[in-house]
């Protein structure tokens, strides 16, 4: 388990990934930056925490599916680090339940993701079947999911002020999928070793990134093995509500504490939400509280992760820490800028 302190430092970073030291400090009461940013190593040598950026697929014109999958019996493990590996797959669970495997795919348009999942996916040993949901609407995501460790006034302080989206158009283009790439290693990286990398001027660096920020092309987060803020168990939750009631109840549902991600996808299911949640029996708890606050929602089944083996770009080991990256495959076809 992580300290109070840890916790507080992951919950500081988790509002703003690119705070300086000094503003950290500030909001967590501590007079020294430096001592912070040595906390904050070892927490992200040992892979206890991490931050990363992606690309908002939705804004930028692409598409992410949720794959459920079932394998043969005792493949699983393989089929999910074999899936892993692979740049479109940007997070993978092993699951209990009615599906063996939850994966998340970003592809470039519809076109993309077909190919992607007869070329790769179907094409992995000892899977049986898949049954694919996509996208159409994000609720909440992991980049706005906090630990609630600090107080309203320190989040306020760090506060980048991005939450509220440009209405200028941003012209996206292959420097700033170069910024992105860098980003999603390291979502801390400085300015100069990213204008160093990426072969453009620290002043274009910071002026692309705030531009994708503020348009939402571009999230940051700041990410944190599970079990070590005591909530080893996750859980995906798949119902139905009725068309016209859906963004009120996946609005509401979003706004519960436990929920990581809430979406509305395509298929019999269409709307999914993420959980990470203290124990197996809080899982029915949950439910519970769902349905009761939002009696238009039938739950028709809940996958709960045995492992999660990669999330959004990260492989993870069986305590969830970070082990390894593997870089997310941009997915937009726009124009250069």
């Amino acid at each position: 388990m992580l300290s109070e302190s840890d916790l507080a430092l992951v919950n500081a970073l988790q509002v703003w990934p690119r705070a300086p030291w000094t503003a950290v400090a500030t909001s967590l009461g501590v007079r020294s930056a430096e001592a912070v940013a040595r906390r904050w190593d070892r927490l992200s040598t040992r892979g206890d925490a991490w931050t990363t950026a992606y690309f908002r697929a939705l804004s930028t014109g692409g598409c992410i599916a949720l794959v459920t999958a079932r394998c043969r019996p005792g493949t699983k493990e393989q089929v999910a680090a074999t899936l892993a590996e692979d740049s479109c797959c940007i997070s993978a669970d092993i699951t209990a339940g009615t599906q063996d495997l939850l994966l998340t795919i970003a592809a470039q348009d519809l076109e993309a993701l077909n190919q992607y999942l007869f070329q790769h996916v179907e094409q992995v040993p000892g899977l049986i079947a898949t049954t694919t949901a996509l996208a159409t609407r994000f609720y909440s995501e992991g980049a706005n999911w906090r630990l609630h460790a600090l107080g309203a006034s320190a989040h306020a302080a760090l506060d980048p002020g991005f939450g509220q989206q440009s209405t200028q158009s941003t012209p996206f283009g292959s420097l700033d999928r170069k910024l992105a790439g860098l980003l999603s290693a390291d979502g801390r990286t400085s300015y100069a070793q990213l204008a160093e990398e990426s072969g453009t001027s620290e002043a274009t660096a910071r002026r692309r990134i705030t531009a994708m920020l503020r348009s939402r092309v571009l999230a940051l987060r700041c990410e944190v093995a599970a079990p070590l803020v005591g909530l080893p168990v996750t859980a995906t939750l798949r119902g139905r509500v009725a068309a016209f009631d859906l963004d009120r109840v996946g609005a509401g549902l979003a706004g519960l504490a436990p929920v990581r991600m809430c979406a509305a996808v395509t298929g019999e299911h269409n709307l999914v939400a993420t959980v990470w949640l203290p124990s197996i029996s809080a899982v029915q708890q949950f439910e519970q509280v769902a349905t009761r606050n939002f009696p238009a929602l039938v739950v028709h089944d809940t996958l709960v992760n045995l492992r999660t083996v990669k999330r959004m770009g990260r492989l993870l080991d069986h305590s969830g820490r970070a082990t390894g990256f593997v870089p997310m495959r941009a997915w937009s076809h726009q124009s250069e800028g």
